[in-house]
């Protein structure tokens, strides 16, 4: 089933951008570092780790008590978001097989669009840079409708811009929890491997329709 022949029903497909087009998540695990590597100061080895769950004001707050930085959280944020927005114009790579998988669904007609966390100018201008952005009907992000992935709002809305069945819709996730979002509001689901979400890899498999290494896998 894992072949994209096989998968006769398909009318629409709902991309995840960031660790499922894009091979970006590394970076936005290493990204503070990266920041503070730049103004001289070496991080802690885990830092990636110690913010992963926090909110961008109170990472900011930890590496200016931490690192007894000078910078306002304001002039912190700023820089990280340069950096970001460098990345995404010139460096982020597509995954394995993301263009190719793109186009041969074009090929068949099916309606494509991306939902993601990023920013639309961030996603806009990697897409493009990589040649997927023709291709798509629209980038939708959590920032226009206001919600997360953990809700399943934005796949709706996507869904509705498609004008495909839900049922004949597909969500590609490297996520476990927007992939579980997905499936249960009705959506079949791809998951896609991503290093980053390596630990969750078993439960993704156990929770979608179709589970994926590399998106070339369906081709």
């Amino acid at each position: 089933m894992k072949k994209l022949k096989n998968i006769k029903d398909i009318q629409g497909a709902i991309f995840d951008m960031d660790g499922t087009l894009i091979d970006s998540m590394e970076m936005w695990d290493n990204i503070a570092s990266q920041y503070l590597l730049s103004k001289g100061i070496m991080p802690e080895d885990n830092l990636g780790h110690i913010l992963k769950n926090m909110s961008m004001q109170q990472g900011c707050d930890y590496v200016i008590e931490t690192y007894s930085m000078t910078e306002t959280s304001q002039e912190i944020v700023a820089g990280i978001n340069t950096m970001i927005a460098q990345k995404y114009k010139t460096e982020l790579p597509a995954k394995k097989g993301a263009l190719e998988l793109i186009e041969a669904l074009a090929k068949k007609n099916v309606a494509m669009c991306v939902a993601t966390a990023s920013d639309y100018h961030l996603a806009d201008m990697c897409l493009t840079r990589i040649g997927i952005r023709k291709y798509l009907k629209g980038i939708y992000t959590c920032g226009e409708i206001k919600t997360g992935k953990d809700k399943p709002e934005l796949f709706e809305y996507a869904l509705e811009r498609l004008g495909t069945q839900k049922e004949c819709t597909y969500v590609f996730e490297d996520s476990l929890y927007a992939a579980v979002t997905a499936k249960q509001a009705g959506f079949r689901v791809v998951g896609v491997y991503d290093k980053i979400s390596k630990h969750e890899s078993e439960i993704l498999k156990e929770t979608v329709d179709i589970y994926i290494t590399t998106l070339d896998e369906l081709q």
